[in-house]
């Protein structure tokens, strides 16, 4: 994991966690909405690395070689995924 730096990984796990324990949806959609302000800090603190896992994954479920597939990413979340699949 991450190294603390000036409490941010801390406090990124903190809202993971209070995230987990809200069960009632507009009180989630409520966290969500409160949270984007933080959520770029909170996953880069993290190491979040789902994103790279569903690329890795996609890549091995083309038929061809990755560079000729077209593919659309239609809003399914935070692009973070559009973002490492797209060509550097």
């Amino acid at each position: 994991m991450a190294q603390e730096e000036g409490g941010s990984l801390s406090e990124a796990r903190a809202r993971v966690g209070a995230l987990h324990g809200i069960t009632d949806l507009a009180q989630k959609l409520l966290f969500y909405d409160r949270w984007a302000l933080d959520y770029d800090q909170d996953v880069a603190a993290l190491q979040y690395r789902a994103p790279r896992l569903a690329v890795d994954c996609l890549m091995q479920a083309l038929p061809g070689p990755p560079n000729a597939a077209l593919i659309l990413d239609v809003a399914c979340g935070t692009g973070l995924v559009a973002a490492e699949v797209r060509p550097s």
